[in-house]
């Protein structure tokens, strides 16, 4: 069966070439047991790795089966040592952290079987050692004579014709020694077993053949008892229908199961850097949008709120009340705002961002008589607030009231609930139409509070629609048939803003305070269009522009007030020509998205924030080039420090590898292995980031949290996925790589 001819190994150094066996001339045969013996340093284990495919040597020949092997490749002998050699040592090599079974399944699985065929077969070894009480104890549990009936287990498991023993009895008392060399012989009956030993008393007994070595040579071949010619027996494990990658699949299963420490060690690891990869992702892509450096300039919008877009549809058609519904339901979208006119205009509530500068003094307007003069003013705190209508909200986002649906009513946010139903003197006012001092004055009712706090309010529609009227690029055209003007005294017609007068009755009109004093109590036509509209009553105050201290607050241009029934007839000849309106969106790292599915669905957007940039803001834009380079320096780290921290954490497991590759593992098995299983790790790790991505998203309270997340994309999580596993496939190969490296030819050692 195994024949050496002429073999001579030899070792090289530097300064010298050591002869370790020289024109060493041997034949063993299934059926016996045989000893090789000798001092230490006389070549007997080096013998022995070479029989056993882990040593090469230099000259002569090994046949195996008639056949020569010098000319075997890696390959080969990985080969050789999975179908024909198992092994037994005097240190076990057991692996520690898997169980008894474990140990004799992980034989079966390397040589093809199922998880469950190869739990059945080892039950079955296990019980011919003794062991089967002990199948789920830590191999690192059991007594030495436990261990060594269990390395038996293992190589009876692997089903070759030869079994190499190094010093199997070593570690072992005399009585747990004659235990295992009586299992030895027992085995030697169908089977090639060689033992390596320096206790041939203790072995004699149970020998058919005792060789000694000298020096690197044969000194005595003796045989004790002459066995019959028995018949090799071909492993067969052609029928196995397992897949190489099922095979390593359920290896790797079984790895990281065993060696809990070391996998959960690994795994957080990984975790947190897939975590640090993903912030700055996140931050490199928040940082690729220029427009956060860029200067606004509000000439076109007083309002540069980012996630406003105004829609309009892609045919210039009128729009429809469809198309607000279409819209609303688009992904990103926040609200539809149908006046898309007020979303510029802003609003000012009392002691909230206006309050009043009291003033004034006695003064003396005639001898003895004195009279008090009021100069309080108006004084406006801040510009911020603007416009919305009752169509942006709805009843769940209440925390008390209603929604504003009649004349002149407002929904705030408010934790004082003692506000509902009270009354406020709010302004309105767009600088760019009205001028910096001018603003309109109406009362209006709190009727719901807002649940979640917020500056923003919401007003009826009525409201809505006057403010909206207010702002559009024409004004009123009318005509008197008589009137007096301060300056002129001829006929002529003037350009006003239209508003509702809640005071006017049917067919009424009335002027802002400013101007009526201007005009003459006659008759009025107001044409609009093919409509016409008269008064014959004259002009009366107009109550909704005076405050109730007499303030004169309203526009300085001519301002009509008409009825709500005038107004609104109005107002619905403007609406059926109506043209664009307002959507508001999620948040502006959505922009692109939105514009996008607007397009597919018929309509043409444009961003206010964006056609109000300038310029460039030079501090924020060097701060992002600066912010974008970090990112990726601090990414490239990040998967750098994942291969070579992974890497260390990796090669405590070399040993176990060892063994593995004792055992038949092949190194394309062992490859997929270390894939398998760093994938994993990937898989589970980008799993945590997204189910703590979900979380953070639900219940963070943290605006700068919330608003990083919305820039990430579905895809973002793949493209750190790829990314870590592309790290973990460079950690896996080096792995690799280095089992290899370490692992040949190193299995036995020369003592």
């Amino acid at each position: 069966m195994l024949k050496l001819e002429n073999l001579s190994k030899y070792y090289y150094s530097t300064t010298s070439v050591t002869c370790a066996l020289r024109k060493v001339n041997l034949e063993f045969k299934i059926g016996e047991f045989v000893a090789i013996c000798g001092e230490s340093g006389s070549g007997k284990t080096t013998l022995l790795n070479i029989i056993s495919g882990f040593d090469t040597y230099e000259d002569g020949e090994l046949y195996f089966n008639g056949k020569q092997t010098s000319y075997f490749d890696n390959n080969d002998w990985e080969e050789y040592r999975k179908e024909e050699i198992a092994f037994i040592f005097q240190n076990y090599n057991l692996i520690d952290s898997f169980t008894v079974l474990e140990n004799v399944e992980v034989t079966y699985i390397i040589d093809g079987y199922s998880k469950k065929e190869a739990r059945l077969k080892a039950k079955e070894v296990l019980k011919l050692v003794g062991l089967e009480n002990d199948y789920y104890k830590k191999a690192t549990k059991l007594s030495g004579g436990q261990k060594q009936r269990l390395s038996i287990a293992r190589a009876l498991a692997k089903e070759t014709n030869i079994i190499v023993a190094d010093e199997p009895t070593g570690n072992l008392d005399a009585t747990n020694g004659e235990s295992v060399l009586k299992l030895l012989k027992e085995l030697s009956k169908d089977k090639l077993v060689i033992v390596v030993t320096h206790n041939l008393a203790q072995i004699e007994p149970f020998l058919t053949r005792k060789i000694r070595l000298h020096d690197g040579e044969i000194v005595s071949d003796e045989k004790i008892e002459e066995v019959k010619e028995i018949e090799y027996k071909e492993k067969n494990i052609s029928n196995l229908e397992v897949s190489e990658f099922k095979k390593s699949l359920n290896f790797s299963l079984m790895n990281l199961k065993a060696q809990p420490m070391k996998s959960t060690l690994l795994m957080c690891l990984i975790v947190f850097l897939c975590i640090a990869s993903f912030v700055f992702f996140v931050n490199f892509k928040i940082n690729l949008d220029e427009n956060k450096t860029k200067e606004l300039d509000h000439s076109i919008f007083i309002n540069s709120d980012d996630t406003r877009l105004l829609v309009k549809a892609s045919d210039n058609r009128n729009i429809l009340d469809s198309d607000y519904q279409k819209v609303k339901e688009l992904k990103k979208v926040q609200s539809v705002e149908k006046y898309d006119y007020i979303t510029d205009m802003n609003y000012y509530r009392n002691n909230i961002n206006y309050h009043f500068n009291y003033d004034g003094g006695i003064i003396e307007i005639q001898p003895g008589v004195y009279q008090f003069i009021d100069c309080s003013q108006i004084v406006l705190d801040n510009n911020d607030s603007f416009m919305r209508s009752y169509h942006s909200i709805d009843e769940s986002m209440l925390s008390a009231g209603r929604l504003p649906v009649n004349d002149f009513e407002m929904v705030v946010y408010s934790s004082d609930e003692s506000i509902l139903n009270t009354q406020e003197i709010v302004l309105f006012r767009n600088d760019h139409k009205m001028g910096v001092a001018s603003w309109f004055q109406y009362t209006v009712t709190i009727v719901g509070l807002l649940k979640d706090p917020s500056p923003q309010a919401y007003f009826s529609d009525d409201i809505c629609k006057i403010m909206e009227f207010t702002q559009l690029d024409f004004l009123t055209m009318f005509y008197f048939s008589e009137y007096q003007y301060s300056r002129y005294n001829e006929r002529k017609y003037a350009y006003s803003y239209l508003v509702i007068d809640p005071e006017n009755k049917e067919n009424e009109i009335s002027f802002n305070a400013i101007q009526r004093n201007a005009l003459s109590r006659k008759e009025i036509k107001l044409r609009s269009g093919s409509n016409v509209y008269y008064s014959n009553e004259g002009i009366h105050d107009w109550y909704a522009f005076k405050h109730n201290l007499d303030h004169d607050l309203s526009v300085s241009d001519l301002a009509l007030g008409l009825s709500k029934d005038a107004f609104y007839t109005m107002y619905d000849n403007y609406l059926s020509n109506k043209k664009q309106f307002a959507i508001f969106i999620d948040d502006y790292a959505y922009t692109d998205d939105v514009i996008s599915e607007l397009a597919s669905s018929g309509f043409e957007s444009l961003s206010c924030f964006r056609s109000s940039v300038s310029g460039y803001d030079v501090t924020k834009l060097i701060n992002r080039y600066i912010n974008l380079f970090v990112s990726v320096i601090a990414l490239l780290l990040i998967n750098v420090l994942i291969v070579f921290i992974g890497l260390s954490i990796l090669k405590v497991k070399k040993n176990d590898f060892i063994i593995f590759k004792m055992l038949g593992l092949s190194n394309k098995q062992c490859k997929m292995i270390n894939f398998i299983e760093v994938f994993i790790y990937g898989l589970i790790s980008n799993i945590i980031l997204v189910v703590l991505f979900i979380f953070l998203n639900a219940f963070s309270k943290s605006y700068v949290l919330l608003d990083t997340f919305k820039y990430v994309k579905y895809y973002d999580f793949i493209i750190i996925f790829i990314v870590s596993l592309l790290s973990l496939f460079i950690l896996a190969n080096k792995f690799t790589k280095y089992i290899n490296k370490n692992t040949k030819v190193s299995v036995l050692k020369e003592e």
